[in-house]
């Protein structure tokens, strides 16, 4: 395996060098995919056949609602639709692991000569053949972008709008840590090239709330607790809400972040009960807690403030283990004045 990752400098040509080898091309990204996955893989989607490749996307999930606003997301097919379809090259975006894109389809879309892996999560595996892994960058969108312009490409309007949705959405609306400089520089870009408004996007992303969904969120919020410290929140959400409110685990998304916003508290835990008995699990930190070191001991990643995980345990257990588990990374000492607590 090849890992193309040079601190500041990636080497994008080995990449791209690929790119020239070959005609058929196939992308895909993690299961429940978010605004970073669905919006890189489109981007990569408009640079590839502006190349003039063959390129198909598989995604296990569908498209949720909220990005049906992408141009091209209709296009996206789902596992069952692979059949005998075998592409030279198979590029997956955004998966720590090259399972994330879902067990079936992880071993029924398989290339005939490569399998590259993109992704900007510090607990990626280098699962392919070519890797193109870097911790620093925003988003998965933002290494695309990167990768166009080192191509000295032009990004058209619909690849601007994909790219710019996923670096928005994996910053959240740019006011997460991995926000820099840069990354304010790259969405003026591409607002600049992009027939679009940054209002528009964040109007269809997160405003676009179905009433089931609040009816849901009112069931879940019944559920807060909060450890004695006031460090941990925990919410869950269980099928017979998901029965109850005509909703489905996927509604569930962005309730953490409201979990996350309760004065105090350091590790926000937004845990699903999914039809398998199995639990989905959303993580969130304020500060210092490394969520995604958490999630890893849950065979799950992320990042350090934006992590998830499934565990294969009944929700109630579930919630114990993270929330024994969260309490070891709790340090009063991380705590801005907290010698003051010491006497």
């Amino acid at each position: 395996m090849n890992t193309l990752q040079m601190a500041n400098t990636p080497d994008y040509d080995a990449l791209l060098t690929l790119f020239d080898q070959y005609h058929t091309f196939a992308l895909s990204t993690h299961i429940h995919p978010d605004g970073d996955a669905i919006g890189s893989e489109l981007g990569l989607y408009f640079f590839l056949t502006r190349l003039g490749k063959s390129v198909k996307i598989f995604n296990t999930d569908v498209v949720p609602p909220n990005y049906r606003f992408l141009p091209l997301w209709e296009g996206i097919e789902g596992a069952h639709s692979v059949g005998t379809y075998r592409p030279e090259v198979l590029i997956v975006l955004d998966a720590s692991t090259l399972e994330r894109i879902g067990k079936g389809l992880s071993k029924t879309l398989l290339p005939i000569h490569s399998l590259v892996n993109i992704d900007h999560h510090a607990t990626a595996e280098a699962f392919g053949d070519l890797n193109l892994i870097i911790p620093t960058a925003s988003s998965t969108s933002e290494i695309v972008y990167k990768l166009i312009k080192h191509h000295e490409s032009p990004i058209c309007k619909a690849c601007a709008l994909c790219l710019y949705t996923g670096l928005m959405f994996d910053t959240g609306c740019f006011r997460h840590s991995n926000t820099t400089a840069e990354t304010h520089q790259i969405a003026a870009e591409l607002i600049g090239i992009g027939d679009f408004t940054p209002d528009e996007v964040y109007r269809n992303v997160y405003e676009q709330v179905p009433v089931a969904k609040m009816h849901l969120l009112s069931e879940v919020l019944r559920t807060l607790e909060i450890t004695d410290d006031g460090k941990i929140a925990s919410v869950y959400a269980t099928q017979a809400m998901f029965r109850k409110t005509g909703t489905t685990a996927d509604a569930v998304e962005g309730v953490v972040n409201q979990i996350q916003a309760i004065a105090g508290v350091e590790v926000a835990l937004c845990v699903s009960e999914m039809t398998d008995r199995s639990t989905k699990v959303s993580l969130r930190s304020q500060e210092y807690v490394d969520v995604s070191q958490l999630a890893a001991e849950f065979q799950g990643g992320g990042h350090a403030r934006a992590a998830g995980c499934r565990i294969a345990m009944p929700y109630p257990l579930a919630i114990a283990a993270l929330v024994q588990a969260s309490q070891r990374y709790i340090d009063p000492d991380h705590f801005r004045y907290g010698d003051c607590q010491k006497d």
